[in-house]
């Protein structure tokens, strides 16, 4: 499934991907020749027509993930157009795909692709983009600030408010500052790469800021009184969802918990 919406002079195109009842979404953007994020190797068929009408003049992809960068390969290799992404991404681009199970079902994995490193800046026609890296979700991770529009492209910074849950690659302490980074930005508008455009943007992201800064205190508050990572998880996160046993287990709340008392 998929779906075309437009935000002032940018196109979003919305892709579903649906399995064993689940529902996630994620989304792709095209503003002023820029395309941001390739999307999904599962949803070529419907993307590469729209890639073939499109004038792409440089592709950026906020990291390395194969939601993000599965058809990178066809950008490159079909439309001959530069992509780029931070360095730490660099290698990513070019190892073979090594996915578990449930994101090979999922997304499918993407095939190898050259990217260049990208700049600070990215000049596009109309605008110049800051680009800002912020890891914690991948250590490759970039958002990107349009001043003239006070819009931030975020990735996968934000997705949920108040994560109870983390990827066994994801860190809170990181997240935290990446968090902070973007909000010294003068930013009205965030937009998400799951969630979609969040018009009072420096809200929701206010928001998850004093949630991870507040989970963070109470787990090292349990940790000083000895408790154990499952017992700090029993206590704070006792509920289970659907995408812990798909994933077995690789989101977790216990990869949340480990990554404040590791990073102390």
């Amino acid at each position: 499934m998929l779906k075309v919406h437009s935000y002032e002079d940018m196109t979003q195109v919305e892709l579903y991907n649906r399995m064993f009842g689940m529902t996630l979404k994620t989304s792709i953007y095209f503003i002023d020749g820029l395309l941001i994020d390739t999307g999904t190797i599962r949803k070529k068929k419907q993307l590469i027509p729209m890639f073939k009408s499109w004038s792409i003049d440089k592709v950026l992809l906020t990291h390395h993930h194969e939601d993000h960068s599965g058809l990178a390969h066809w950008l490159v290799a079909e439309k001959n157009v530069p992509l780029y992404c931070h360095e730490l991404g660099i290698s990513k681009g070019v190892a073979k795909s090594r996915l578990p199970l449930y994101r090979r079902i999922f997304w499918g994995p993407k095939k190898p692709y050259q990217a260049n490193v990208v700049n600070e800046t990215l000049s596009t026609n109309n605008y110049m983009w800051q680009i800002i890296h912020t890891p914690g979700h991948a250590k490759d991770h970039i958002a990107l600030y349009n001043a003239n529009k006070r819009w931030l492209f975020g990735g996968d910074l934000y997705v949920q408010r108040k994560p109870k849950s983390m990827f066994s690659f994801e860190s809170v302490p990181e997240l935290i500052k990446s968090l902070e980074t973007i909000l010294t930005y003068d930013f009205t508008t965030y937009i998400c790469s799951h969630v979609g455009i969040i018009e009072k943007g420096r809200q929701v992201i206010e928001e998850k800021l004093s949630y991870l800064r507040s989970i963070q205190d109470e787990i090292l508050f349990l940790h000083e009184k000895g408790m154990t990572h499952t017992d700090i998880r029993k206590k704070l996160f006792p509920e289970r969802h659907m995408i812990q046993y798909f994933s077995l287990f690789d989101n977790s709340p216990v990869h949340l918990i480990r990554s404040v008392i590791n990073k102390r």
